[in-house]
C-alpha cells in the first residue's frame, strides 16, 4: 500500500448555527470536490475491520498511543473504484497507506482471503 506522509487530526463536534455559517463563507475559500456528482457531493460507504474482541475500538475509547485500523471505502456506489485503507496513528500524528482493490478482490477479502493483499503491487 502507499504510504502518505504523516498529519495532525483534529477533530471537534460543530451546531447548526456553524454549518449555516460554514456554507455560506466555504465557496469564496475552497472549491467543491471534483468527485462531486452534485452541489451535494457524493457517497461514501465504508465497511470497517475489527476482530471479534473489539480490538481497535476498544483502543480507540482508551487512547492507546500506536494503533492501526482497516477499513474498505466505496465512492457513489461505484464498484470499479474500491479502496483498501489502513489508517494508523503513533505519537498523536495520523498515516494513511491504501491500494484500489477490483470487486472481485474486494469480495475475495471480505469472505477471508488475504492472499491477495501480499501481491498487491499499486500502492494509491
Amino acid at each position: 500500500m502507499g504510504e502518505s506522509k504523516g498529519r495532525h487530526e483534529l477533530k471537534h463536534f460543530i451546531n447548526y448555527a456553524d454549518i449555516l455559517q460554514l456554507r455560506l463563507r466555504l465557496p469564496y475559500v475552497a472549491s467543491i470536490d471534483k468527485n462531486a456528482i452534485d452541489s451535494k457531493g457524493y457517497r461514501v460507504r465504508s465497511l470497517y475491520f475489527d476482530n471479534y474482541n473489539d480490538k481497535v475500538l476498544r483502543e480507540k475509547i482508551d487512547g492507546v498511543n500506536e494503533r492501526e485500523k482497516f477499513r474498505l471505502r466505496l465512492y457513489n456506489d461505484d464498484t470499479s473504484f474500491i479502496k483498501l485503507e489502513k489508517k494508523s496513528k503513533k505519537n498523536g500524528i495520523s498515516y494513511k497507506e491504501s491500494t484500489i482493490l477490483t470487486e472481485s478482490e474486494c469480495r475475495d477479502l471480505i469472505n477471508g482471503d488475504i492472499e491477495l493483499l501480499k501481491q498487491k503491487t499499486d500502492p494509491k
